[in-house]
C-alpha cells in the first residue's frame, strides 16, 4: 500500500530534520546533556509525535 504524504506533513519533516541538525550541533558543541540541547530534545519529540499522529493507520 503507497503513503502518500501531505503538504503539512512534508513542512513538519522538513521541520524536523532542521531542529534534529540543530540538536546535534548543539550537543557536538555543549555536549549533550547541556540544558539547550534538552530543550531541543523535548521540542523534537513534540514534533515526532505530531508528524506519527498525521500518518494513516496501517
Amino acid at each position: 500500500m503507497p503513503l502518500f504524504v501531505t503538504e503539512p506533513q512534508e513542512r513538519l519533516n522538513i521541520e524536523i530534520e532542521q531542529l534534529r541538525g540543530q540538536m546535534v550541533s548543539l550537543g557536538t558543541t555543549y555536549g549533550f546533556m547541556h540544558p539547550e540541547v534538552q530543550q531541543c530534545s523535548r521540542e523534537l519529540d513534540q514534533l515526532l509525535l505530531q508528524y506519527y499522529a498525521m500518518r494513516p493507520k496501517q
